[in-house]
């Protein structure tokens, strides 16, 4: 029996790059698949897009956990699949996380591919795969929907490390396990767009270390984990590495403004 699957994809003004996502959800080799995009008030033609491939395209704000958590109230899944627009998954990717949950796991990890184009998304996809398979930075995104619900969905209010929220939380009513389907992220970056962006998700850090006082010590230090158990990945591509260093200063720059403003 295959039970059904609600991908959930918030989206705001993603039209240059939301077909190829959109696309590879319709083309995924197992049957049953409800798709619902949940659209940030877009003032380009990301909701047409979206109407393209669902008629469940709804609107809603402020931001990526509001939307997620209205998504799954619309969700008939017994299983919920959190998606991003700049995410394409790999053709088996739901039916890999459909095997491995019916394994005795009530939420999943997805092992995620970066590919960057330009230069500084290139030092970044190097930081993220630094975490694939490591435990450190990674949250779940494939989740039986009752275990959803019973730690009440994402927190609205944290933007940046919701998703480390929830896969904490999540981890302490189900087992959670990993899935080998691959997600793919093709982002074009720059030094100083990845440094606002810090800022903007670090806004909410405060109640993040109000709810997990242990983060702030092992989560936001200069020198991660997943960094020194990776440091061959990171040796093996040294022209990235100096940007990918250059960044973490900056990143944690901005971080700091953003506590202290906050």
């Amino acid at each position: 029996m295959n039970p059904l699957v609600s991908v959930i994809l918030t989206t705001r003004n993603n039209e240059h790059i939301l077909e190829r996502c959109l696309r590879a959800v319709a083309q995924q080799s197992y049957p049953k698949i409800e798709l619902i995009v949940v659209d940030n008030f877009s003032t380009d033609r990301t909701a047409e897009l979206a109407r393209h491939y669902t008629v469940k395209v709804y609107s809603k704000g402020p931001e990526r956990s509001a939307q997620r958590n209205y998504g799954a109230q619309h969700a008939t899944g017994q299983y919920l699949f959190f998606i991003d627009s700049d995410m394409e998954l790999g053709k088996d990717t739901v039916k890999q996380c459909v095997d491995v949950a019916q394994q005795g796991y009530g939420a999943l990890m997805v092992a995620e591919h970066f590919i960057g184009r330009g230069y500084w998304s290139k030092c970044k996809a190097l930081e993220k795969r630094c975490y694939t398979g490591t435990g450190d930075a990674e949250a779940a995104r494939f989740v039986r929907r009752d275990f959803f619900q019973k730690i009440g969905g994402y927190d609205a209010f944290l933007t940046g490390p919701e998703d480390l929220d929830f896969h904490k939380r999540i981890a302490c009513v189900t087992r959670v396990g990993r899935a080998p389907g691959i997600v793919h992220y093709d982002e074009h970056l720059t030094f100083f767009s990845l440094v606002r962006k810090r800022y903007y998700y670090s806004r909410s850090l405060k109640r993040y270390f109000a709810k997990h006082p242990e983060a702030r010590q092992k989560e936001f230090r200069f020198v991660r984990l997943a960094f020194l158990q990776q440091w061959r990945v990171l040796l093996a591509d040294p022209l990235h590495l100096l940007g990918f260093l250059i960044l973490r200063v900056g990143e944690g720059f901005a971080t700091v403004l953003a506590l202290w403003f906050s």
